[in-house]
């Protein structure tokens, strides 16, 4: 991956998909441009920071054939591909090669931008903003290479070749250098764009990212302080409809601070109604993730209690028994099991007896046993017992490119925030104030979920628990439960010698987590052309 870096910059399509506007989608090639003739105007500064939006998209598209990495998680699982979710990945996996590749891909052209741009002619105004924008990025790769593989390598510079050497750094100097850029960017960065430029990183998503990088070091007060600023200063507010939220009809909403955008165009759209969406929708999807059992039972009841099984009888008047599958074919029990939910479960998961309004703008029933001869029946691609995501998956008959939904992708949003907000000032205390409540709140609270205020009276360690939970169910199949479990210290309970099932409790695979998985191994490749990195515990 190295060796290709010199000329990066131009051999890239300069294709940023960062908004629906034509003005932001700008497909010119920079193939065949010298060093010499580019990096002389405003438009190629441009052209340049829009780059490196491409290679952040690239990641994106890469991995949502994973369900945002929640696949390796207890919320949602692979239908049919293994890699992470069994433990046996193995360390040349070319998933993790090809991850990190894209991300020094990104800061490569980060780097070209902050070392060419200055000495561009230009207006201050947008040379600020594109500075801004190549340190945002630039620090945001750096995350995630940090979030994934620990101390990484550190380069502000475009390197050359024989200068892609260096061993990795600790992880206290990456998290110092991700913080470094993201307070340069939240100087240089605006509060928010014109119409034509949606899409791109604001002082907002720095902040956010600024404190999601205290809140990874366990900074607890340095991230609240973050949050709490950007809650209470930012243009952002949470979107009433959390349905909207994962539908084409949401994008560039209240609520999102970085996303990325897509056009419904071949080659430039999302795979996410193939890989999360139904037989029954307009494009055919393959329900490739799939939600699990644990993630449906989590669902409070409409009133704040948990849902448990044992409060329900089957058809016979016994409690109802989730592994007898005769007991899911009766559809009065098994409708009651879906009422009076926290209303998140039915504008993101389809479960049985729900409906779903798929090709030519039918509404479709779930009815469990499948029966496909029914009128209007729902009939999903696992047909003995699945439950298949709402969330990023269209209605109706609008959009048919199957890989290339015009879906923005939300990496940060508003709800995200708060709740980063109540698990730092949670843990920054003995015990919880009324600020931690009141994030926790505002999220359930939103007019299209309505769920009760959290009980008073709550421990640390007690709240510590409400808002893991939330987080899982606010922001499952969006994949930030995988890093969430990991940096927490507690994949290996929740995943490793768990098995995926049907609802019915039929076993399909065992999940596997050992314990050199909360960091994937330093690519292989990458190690026989740099010999200076060394190998994460467990992979060697």
């Amino acid at each position: 991956m190295m060796k290709k870096m010199h000329n990066i910059i131009l051999a890239t399509i300069a294709v940023c998909m960062l908004g629906s506007c034509s003005d932001f989608l700008d497909r010119n090639s920079l193939v065949g441009l010298s060093e010499g003739d580019f990096w002389k105007s405003e438009e190629d500064a441009v052209m340049g920071v829009n780059a490196i939006y491409h290679a952040n998209r690239e990641f994106v598209n890469s991995i949502v054939i994973y369900g945002m990495m929640d696949d390796f998680t207890d919320i949602s699982y692979q239908s049919w591909a293994t890699g992470l979710t069994t433990g046996l990945f193995p360390a040349d996996a070319g998933f993790y090669s090809t991850s990190w590749g894209i991300f020094y891909k990104g800061i490569y052209r980060a780097n070209t931008v902050l070392q060419q741009v200055p000495s561009i002619q230009m207006s201050e105004t947008t040379k600020n903003r594109v500075l801004g924008e190549a340190t945002f990025l630039r620090g945001y790769f750096y995350f995630k290479l940090w979030d994934y593989f620990g101390g990484v390598p550190l380069y502000d510079y475009p390197i050359n070749v024989d200068e892609a050497y260096e061993p990795r750094n600790t992880n206290r100097e990456v998290y110092e250098f991700i913080v470094k850029d993201m307070t340069r960017a939240y100087e240089l960065l605006p509060e928010s764009y014109d119409q034509s430029n949606k899409g791109r990183a604001t002082k907002w998503a720095a902040l956010a990212m600024r404190g999601k990088a205290h809140l990874w070091a366990k900074e607890y007060e340095k991230a609240a302080a973050d949050f709490k600023y950007l809650m209470e200063n930012s243009d952002r507010s949470l979107l009433s409809d959390y349905h909207t939220l994962f539908r084409v009809a949401g994008n560039n909403n209240s609520e999102v601070i970085f996303d990325v955008q897509y056009i419904a165009e071949q080659g430039h759209g999302i795979a996410t109604d193939r890989n999360y969406g139904n037989a029954m929708g307009p494009t055919s999807g393959s329900q490739r993730t799939r939600p699990t059992p644990k993630l449906v039972n989590s669902y409070e009841m409409i009133d704040g209690s948990p849902f448990d099984f044992a409060n329900f009888q089957n058809a016979n008047g016994d409690p109802f028994n989730p592994n007898n599958a005769s007991d899911w074919h009766n559809e009065a029990a098994v409708r009651k099991l879906f009422e009076n939910r926290d209303p998140r479960m039915h504008q993101g998961i389809v479960v049985p007896w729900s409906t779903f309004v798929g090709r030519g703008g039918v509404e479709y029933l779930y009815r469990f046993p499948v029966d496909g001869n029914a009128p209007n029946a729902y009939v999903p691609i696992w047909t003995n017992g699945s439950y298949a995501w709402r969330k990023f998956v269209e209605t109706g008959s609008v959009y048919t490119l199957q890989d290339n939904m015009p879906q923005n992708f939300p990496l940060i949003r508003l709800a995200d925030v708060v709740l980063m907000y109540a698990e730092a000032q949670n843990e920054a205390l003995g015990s919880p104030d009324q600020s931690v409540y009141d994030a926790v709140n505002a999220v359930r609270s939103r007019p299209s979920v309505g769920m009760p205020n959290l009980p008073t009276g709550l421990s640390k360690e007690q709240m510590r628990e409400r808002i893991r939970h939330e987080r899982m169910v606010e922001l499952c199949g969006e994949g930030q439960r995988y890093s969430d479990i990991r940096r927490w210290g507690i994949a290996q309970d929740v995943v490793d010698g768990v098995w995926m099932t049907e609802f019915t409790g039929v076993q399909i695979r065992q999940r596997g987590f050992p314990d050199h998985y909360y960091l994937w191994p330093i690519p292989i490749s990458e190690r026989d052309l740099n010999p200076s990195l060394t190998q994460n515990p467990g992979w060697e």
